[in-house]
C-alpha cells in the first residue's frame, strides 16, 4: 500500500469532512422542504396532552426565532440552540444554596432557594417553616464551580422575615423578604431574579424540563433536559393534588426549593419531595419488589417521580389568603407590580402586547396625538377627571396653586386652561420643571380591564416640547448600575376601565410625557405601584370606586442630572406624593396622604447624598397628613385635608410620619 504523506492525509481528510457536512446540509434542506410549514401532528399531540387554554399560554412563551421549538415540545427533535445554555447560566444566577444553623450546635442543614424580586426569596415551607428558622438562615448565591473545577466564593445574605415572610403548609412554600446588601458588601441585584408567572400552561405533559440545585448542601449543580413531565398513574395514586407537577430528574437531599424549567427558562414549578413508587394495595415498595419499611433506608426505596409545586397554583394559593392575612396581602401586592415578576405578556403572533401590570422601560416613542382627540364627542363622558365620581356627598375637586406654589403652571393651547385632560384623568404641568405638579384619576375597581393597545411614549401637542420632559432623560444612567424610567404618576393600570374602546384609548393616555417622571428603575417598579392595591382593596366592597391624586415634590434643592444631554440638565424629584379618597361599606369617607421616597434608591446618580427627613426604619413609604404635602407642594387640596385621618396631628412631630411596609399600617 503506497505510503501517504501526512499533509496529503490532512487534507484528504478535510475534503471527506466538508463533503459529509454538505451532504449533511443538503439532506436536512431536503427534509425541510418536505415538512409542510404548519405540521398538523403537531398540533393533533399538543391537543391529546393538554387543555386548549394551557397549549395556547404554552405557545405564546415560544419565541418566533426558535422555528423547531413547537418540535421539541411533543419530542419530535432534541437539538437546541447553543444560547440555551447561556440563557440557563444568566438564569442560575439568581439560585442559592440556604444554610440553616443548628439551635445547639448541631451541623447546618441545607437546601436550595431562589429570588422571584430583588426583595423576596421562595423555598420550601419544610425548609424555612417560621420566621424563627428563617432568622437563623442565610442565601448564599455564586457558590459553584469555575471552569478550573474551583469552589468561587459565596455571597451571603441574611434573610428578614420581619419584613416580609409567608407561608403554605398545604402547599409546601415559604416567601421571605432577604437583606439587599450581602455580608461582602453586593448588593442583591447583581443576581437578577426569576419570574414566577400566575397563568397555567408553562409546562405540559411530556414536555423537557430543567433543574438548577445545590444537592447535598454542595456546589450549584443542573439537571439539563433529560427529563420529562409526566402524568402518575391514578390507579397507583388516587388521591394527586393537581397544584403538583411531577417529573423524572435525578435530585437528592438539599434539592428542596428549586426552580423547575421549561425550555425557555420560565419557572414552572418549585420541587420539594420525591415520589416512591407502590403496589396493588398503596404500599410503598422496594427494589425487590417487596413492602419497603423505614428501617430499610430511604435508599432501598424505588423512586419513580419527583413532585413540584406548580407555580400557577401558588399564585392562587396567595390571591385566596390575600383579603384574610394580611402578610399574604403585603407578598401579592409586592408580586404582582414588579416588572420582572408576575404575568409575562401574552403576545400576539403580530406583535407584542404589554398587559396592565407591566412597566415597560425603554420603548420607542410613538407619534403625537392630534388634538381633536381630546375633543371627540364620542368619547366626552370618558374625558378627564370627574370630581363627583364617588358620589354627590362627596365631591373630590381638583387642586388649586396655593400662594406658596413655585413656578407657573404650562397653558393648553386649546382652550387657554392649565388642565389637560385624558380619558378618565386630568393632570396640570409645571412650566419650568417640566413635569405634572398633580395628576388625579377615577378608578372603577370592578370593571378594571386589560388593554392591548401598544404602548409608545408621546409628547402631547397642546403645550410646547420646552415644557414637557421627553425622551433624554430616561434609560441607563451613563457610568453608574441606575436606570431612570418614565415612571407612569398616573398608573397603566388605573384608568383602564369602562368598554373595550374607553380602556384601550385610557391605556394609550397614560404613555404621554406629561404623566411620566422621572423615578430609578426599582422604585417605579416595586415602591409607587403598590398603594392603589392596598387602597382598592379597603374600598367599599360594593363598587371599589377610588379618586386617587398624585405628583412629585418638586423641591428648589433638588439635584440636577444630565449636564450636557439634550434637553437637560433635569431637576430628578426625590419624593412624590399621593392621596387615596373612597367611601368605606358604611358611606363615610377615607382621605389618606402619602409620601413615596426614592432617595435610597436614587441617590447613587449624584455624588452627594441627600439628607432624607422623612426616613423612618428604612422605610420608602409614609401615611403623612394631607396639611404637610401642601405645605411641600404649594397646593390647595382644600376641604380633604379636614377630612384626613391624620389631619390632627402636627406635622412636626415624629407620630406624622407613618411607615408604610403593608395594608396593615395604612390608617383608613
Amino acid at each position: 500500500m503506497a505510503r501517504v504523506d501526512p499533509q496529503t492525509q490532512q487534507a484528504n481528510d478535510q475534503a471527506g469532512l466538508t463533503l459529509a457536512a454538505k451532504e449533511a446540509v443538503d439532506k436536512q434542506k431536503a427534509e425541510d422542504r418536505k415538512a409542510p410549514k404548519s405540521d398538523p401532528s403537531i398540533e393533533s399531540k399538543l391537543a391529546e396532552i393538554d387543555t386548549a387554554a394551557r397549549i395556547a399560554f404554552r405557545l405564546d412563551l415560544i419565541s418566533r426565532n426558535d422555528p423547531k421549538a413547537l418540535e421539541r415540545l411533543i419530542g419530535k427533535r432534541n437539538i437546541v440552540s447553543v444560547n440555551f445554555f447561556a440563557r440557563g447560566l444568566q438564569t442560575a444566577k439568581a439560585v442559592c444554596r440556604i444554610k440553616t444553623l443548628g439551635q445547639v450546635a448541631g451541623p447546618p442543614d441545607y437546601a436550595t432557594g431562589f429570588l422571584i424580586t430583588p426583595n423576596l426569596l421562595i423555598t420550601n415551607n419544610h425548609v424555612l417553616p417560621d420566621p424563627e428558622t428563617a432568622s437563623r438562615s442565610l442565601a448564599e448565591f455564586d457558590y459553584q464551580l469555575d471552569s478550573n473545577f474551583v469552589e468561587t466564593r459565596g455571597r451571603i445574605f441574611p434573610f428578614i422575615p420581619g419584613e416580609a415572610f409567608y407561608t403554605s403548609v398545604d402547599l409546601d412554600f415559604t416567601i421571605v423578604g432577604i437583606s439587599p446588601m450581602g455580608h461582602d458588601g453586593t448588593p442583591i441585584t447583581d443576581f437578577g431574579v426569576l419570574p414566577l408567572m400566575p397563568v397555567s400552561g408553562k409546562g405540559l405533559i411530556n414536555e423537557h424540563v430543567s433543574i438548577i440545585q445545590h444537592p447535598q448542601g454542595g456546589t450549584k449543580q443542573v439537571v439539563v433536559r433529560e427529563n420529562r413531565i409526566i402524568e402518575l398513574d391514578k390507579a397507583k395514586f388516587p388521591n394527586l393534588n393537581p397544584a403538583f407537577m411531577h417529573y423524572t430528574a435525578d435530585t437528592e437531599p438539599g434539592s428542596s426549593g428549586s426552580p423547575i424549567f421549561n425550555d425557555q427558562w420560565d419557572v414552572v414549578a418549585i420541587h420539594h419531595q420525591a415520589i416512591g413508587d407502590r403496589d396493588a394495595q398503596n404500599r410503598p415498595i422496594n427494589k425487590r419488589g417487596e413492602v419497603w419499611t423505614e428501617d430499610q433506608g430511604e435508599d432501598a426505596r424505588v423512586w419513580i417521580a419527583n413532585e413540584g409545586i406548580r407555580i400557577s397554583a401558588l399564585w392562587d394559593s396567595i390571591k385566596t389568603a390575600a383579603p384574610f392575612n394580611a402578610d399574604a396581602a403585603k407578598i401579592m401586592a409586592m408580586l404582582a407590580y414588579d416588572p420582572r415578576v408576575g404575568q409575562r405578556p401574552r403576545r400576539s403572533r403580530d406583535e407584542r402586547a404589554p398587559q396592565k401590570w407591566e412597566a415597560i422601560p425603554n420603548i420607542p416613542d410613538a407619534p403625537a396625538f392630534e388634538s381633536t382627540r381630546f375633543t371627540d364627542r364620542a368619547f366626552v363622558a370618558s374625558l378627564g377627571y370627574d370630581p363627583k365620581f364617588l358620589g354627590a356627598d362627596l365631591p373630590v375637586p381638583l387642586p388649586k396653586t396655593g400662594s406658596t406654589f413655585k413656578g407657573t403652571l404650562a397653558t393648553n393651547n386649546t382652550n387657554n386652561k392649565t388642565v389637560f385632560d385624558y380619558t378618565h384623568f386630568s393632570l396640570a404641568m409645571h412650566a419650568e420643571r417640566r413635569l405634572a405638579a398633580w395628576t388625579a384619576v377615577n378608578i372603577e375597581g370592578k370593571t378594571l380591564k386589560s388593554s392591548n393597545a401598544s404602548p409608545g411614549w408621546r409628547r402631547d401637542k397642546r403645550l410646547p416640547d420646552s415644557e414637557q420632559t421627553l425622551a433624554e432623560v430616561y434609560g441607563k444612567v451613563p457610568g453608574k448600575t441606575v436606570q431612570i424610567d418614565r415612571g407612569h404618576l398616573v398608573r397603566r393600570l388605573d384608568p383602564v376601565w369602562g368598554t373595550q374602546e374607553v380602556a384601550d384609548r385610557a391605556a394609550a393616555d397614560t404613555y404621554h410625557y406629561t404623566n411620566a417622571a422621572p423615578q430609578e428603575h426599582v422604585y417605579n417598579s416595586e415602591t409607587w405601584g403598590n398603594l392603589e392595591d392596598f387602597v382598592l382593596a379597603r374600598a367599599d366592597q360594593r363598587d371599589h370606586k377610588v379618586s386617587i391624586m398624585t405628583g412629585p415634590i418638586l423641591r428648589p434643592d433638588d439635584s440636577f442630572y444630565g449636564e450636557g444631554l439634550k434637553g437637560g440638565p433635569w431637576q430628578i424629584p426625590w419624593s412624590f406624593w399621593k392621596i387615596a379618597v373612597f367611601k368605606r361599606a358604611d358611606g363615610s369617607a377615607s382621605v389618606t396622604g402619602f409620601i413615596v421616597e426614592q432617595t435610597s434608591t436614587i441617590k447613587p446618580i449624584f455624588e452627594a447624598t441627600r439628607y432624607n427627613p422623612y426616613s423612618v426604619d428604612e422605610a420608602r413609604v409614609f401615611q403623612r397628613p394631607i396639611a404637610l404635602i401642601e405645605e411641600l407642594t404649594g397646593l390647595d387640596f382644600g376641604k380633604l385635608r379636614r377630612m384626613d385621618r391624620m389631619g390632627s396631628v402636627e406635622t412636626t412631630t415624629a407620630a406624622s410620619a407613618r411607615p408604610i411596609r403593608g395594608p396593615e399600617d395604612i390608617a383608613f
